[in-house]
C-alpha cells in the first residue's frame, strides 16, 4: 500500500522510549540529515524532526526507507501505532537494508494494538535479519509475559540482562516482570542494582518512583521522580522532564512530601472469621475421553464430527486508548471486570466499587463508558455494573459460556493488575490450573488456582482453554497472616468465585457445557480483549 510521507501537527513533548539527547539551535541551521533527524526524534523534537524530515523527502537522494522508519517511529512515540503501521510496512517494502528495523518497527507497533500474534512473528523476523536488536528481544518478553509464558519471559531477560548489563531497557522489564512474578520489593530491589551501576539512568529513577509509589512509599517515590527529571533534563529529554514536572505538581504541589505516607487504600471488606484471606486491593486439561470398541458390524460407522471450531474476535484496539475522566494524580480505586450478554452489564467485585460514587470502564481495545452500579450482591463478593451503551465491537461473554470450575483444569486470570507499573492501556494474562475446586474452609462458591493474582486482578476474569469463564478472581491467601498464627510459611493461594455463583447472582440458571476446541493463548487474548474491562472509580 502506498502511504504518504507527510505529518502536519505533531505535538512535541511526548513520551519516547529512550535516546540520546540532541537539539540544534535555531540560528545554526544545520544540514538537513537522517542523522538529525533521528536525533531529533531522541530528544523529543517532534516538530523540527518532522521538518528536516520533509527537506529530506523532497532530495532525491535520500534513502525513502529511512524516512519512512523515522515517520514512523515518530508516530509510534505520539501514541497512534496505527498510524506508525503504514510507514513500516513501506520501509519494509523498500530495502534490505532497513528489513530489521522496519519489522522491529511493526512488532511494537502490533503490541501497542494489541495483536500479538503478529507481535511476536514480525519480532522473530526482526531478530533473524539482525541477531543482537535488543528491542526486538524486549518485544518478545513483553508478549510472553503478556500471554502467561513466565519462564520463557524470564529466561529471555536474565540471558539479555547477561549480556547487556548497562542496557536501561532491559533492567526496567525485568524489574517490571520480577514485580509481578515475586511482588514489588523484587522489581525495587533490581532497580536499585542497577542504578548503582549505571547512576544516570533516568528511566531506570522514573520506574523505580513508579514502582514505589503503587507500594504506597510515597516520599521515596516523589524524590526517585525528581531526580528523573533531572536526569532527564541533563540528557535533553525536554517532554519527558515536563511530563515529570505535571506528576510531581499534581502528587506534591507544595513539595513538602519528605516521610513516607500511609499505605495505599484499600477497599474494607469484612473478612470471614480465622480464614488468613485478603481481597485483592483494586490500583493440566481433563483427561481425554477413551475411544469406545467399535461394534462388530460389516461397515465402521462414521466418527462424529469435531466440535466446530470455536470463532475467534481479530480485536483492533484504538490507536490511542480513550482517556479517563480523572484529574492527573487523583487518587482512583482500580479493579477488572468482563462484559456480559447483552453488552450493558459487566461483573465485577463488589469491594472494587463499595463506597465509590464515580464510575468508570474501559475495554482493553480502548473505548471508556461511564458505568452504575445496578446490583450488589450480600452473599458473594460481587458486583453488577451496567454501562450507558455498549463497547462498539460487540463482544460479550453468553450467559452458555458461564460454567464450574474443575480440578486440574487450565486457569487463566486476565486483567489490569498494578496499572501504575504495568500500564492501564491493555490487560495482561496469568497462567494456572484449578488447584481445589472449593476454596479455604472448602468454601462451596469459591475455588483456589495456582494463576498468580496483583492488585487490580480484582473481578477479572478467569476463563480455561476453551473460552469458557469460570469465574472471576477476588483475592489472595495471606501468607503473614498465616505465618503469624502457625509460623508456617506457605505459597500464595489465589482465589476466584465460581461461575455458578456468578449465574446465581445474576438470576441464570446453568446450561450443558458445549463441546469446543481449545484455542491458542494469542486467540483467547484476542477473543476476550473487546470484552475485558478496566474499572476505575472515585469516592
Amino acid at each position: 500500500m502506498f502511504v504518504a510521507r507527510t505529518a502536519v501537527g505533531l505535538a512535541a513533548g511526548v513520551l519516547l522510549f529512550g535516546g540520546v539527547a540532541f537539539a540544534a539551535p535555531p540560528e545554526s541551521k544545520p544540514t538537513p540529515s537522517v542523522e538529525l533527524a533521528r536525533s531529533l526524534i531522541d530528544a523529543e523534537q517532534f516538530e523540527q524532526a518532522v521538518t528536516v524530515l520533509k527537506q529530506l523527502d523532497a532530495d532525491n537522494g535520500t534513502s525513502g526507507a529511512q524516512i519512512d522508519l523515522l515517520f514512523g517511529r515518530i508516530y509510534l512515540s505520539i501514541g497512534k501505532p496505527a498510524k506508525a503501521l503504514g510507514f513500516f510496512e513501506e520501509a519494509s517494502f523498500a530495502s534490505l537494508d532497513s528489513e530489521a528495523e522496519a519489522y522491529l518497527g511493526l512488532a511494537e507497533a502490533d503490541l501497542a494494538l494489541g495483536d500479538l500474534t503478529k507481535a511476536r512473528r514480525n519480532a522473530t523476523l526482526a531478530l533473524k535479519s539482525d541477531p543482537d536488536l535488543v528491542a526486538a528481544h524486549l518485544v518478545l518478553a513483553r508478549a510472553d509475559q503478556r500471554l502467561g509464558h513466565g519462564d520463557d519471559a524470564t529466561r529471555r531477560l536474565h540471558q539479555l540482562q547477561n549480556d547487556r548489563p548497562e542496557s536501561e531497557d532491559v533492567a526496567i522489564v525485568l524489574a517490571r516482570y520480577l514485580a509481578q512474578q515475586d511482588g514489588p520489593a523484587a522489581g525495587i530491589a533490581e532497580l536499585e542494582r542497577f542504578i548503582g551501576q549505571v547512576p544516570t539512568s533516568a528511566a531506570a529513577e522514573d520506574a523505580l518512583g513508579q514502582l514505589l509509589w503503587v507500594t504506597g512509599r510515597k516520599a521515596e517515590a516523589v524524590e526517585a521522580r525528581r531526580t528523573a527529571r533531572q536526569l532527564y533534563l541533563d540528557r535533553g529529554q525536554n517532554g519527558r522532564a515536563e511530563a515529570m514536572a505535571v506528576w510531581l505538581k499534581a502528587v506534591d504541589p507544595n513539595g513538602k512530601l519528605k516521610t513516607q505516607e500511609a499505605k495505599t487504600e484499600e477497599a474494607k471488606t469484612d473478612e470471614p472469621p480465622n480464614i488468613p484471606f485478603k481481597r485483592l486491593p483494586p490500583p493440566k486439561e481433563p483427561p481425554q475421553p477413551q475411544a469406545q470398541p467399535r461394534q462388530p458390524v460389516e461397515a465402521a460407522p462414521l466418527p462424529p464430527p469435531p466440535p466446530p471450531a470455536r470463532k475467534v474476535t481479530q480485536a483492533v484496539a484504538l490507536a490511542h486508548p480513550e482517556p479517563l475522566p480523572f484529574a492527573p494524580g487523583s487518587s482512583i480505586m482500580t479493579g477488572s471486570g468482563i462484559v456480559l450478554e447483552g453488552g450493558r452489564q459487566i461483573i465485577t467485585n463488589r469491594h472494587v466499587i463499595e463506597g465509590m460514587n464515580s464510575v468508570y470502564v474501559r475495554n482493553g481495545t480502548g473505548y471508556v463508558r461511564k458505568a452504575r452500579v445496578a446490583k450488589v450482591s450480600n452473599d458473594d463478593d460481587l458486583a453488577l455494573l451496567e454501562i450507558d451503551k455498549p463497547f462498539p465491537e460487540g463482544a460479550v461473554t453468553p450467559f452458555a459460556d458461564i460454567v464450574e470450575p474443575a480440578t486440574g483444569r487450565a486457569a487463566i486470570v486476565m486483567g489490569f493488575p498494578m496499572i501504575g507499573l504495568f500500564g492501564d492501556e491493555q490487560p495482561a494474562l496469568t497462567e494456572g490450573i484449578i488447584a481445589k475446586a472449593n476454596g479455604l474452609g472448602n468454601d462451596p462458591g469459591t475455588f483456589q488456582m495456582t494463576a498468580k493474582l496483583n492488585k487490580g486482578n480484582s473481578g477479572g476474569p478467569v476463563f480455561d482453554k476453551h473460552g469458557h469463564l469460570l469465574g472471576v478472581a477476588v483475592g489472595k491467601t495471606d501468607t503473614a497472616a498465616i505465618y503469624q498464627k502457625s509460623g508456617v510459611m506457605v505459597e500464595d493461594m489465589n482465589i476466584g468465585i465460581k461461575g455458578g455463583r456468578i449465574l446465581a447472582f445474576l438470576g441464570k440458571s446453568p446450561v450443558t457445557e458445549a463441546a469446543t476446541p481449545e484455542i491458542s493463548l494469542e486467540d483467547l487474548y484476542q477473543q476476550m480483549l473487546p470484552r475485558t474491562v478496566l474499572i476505575a472509580a472515585q469516592k
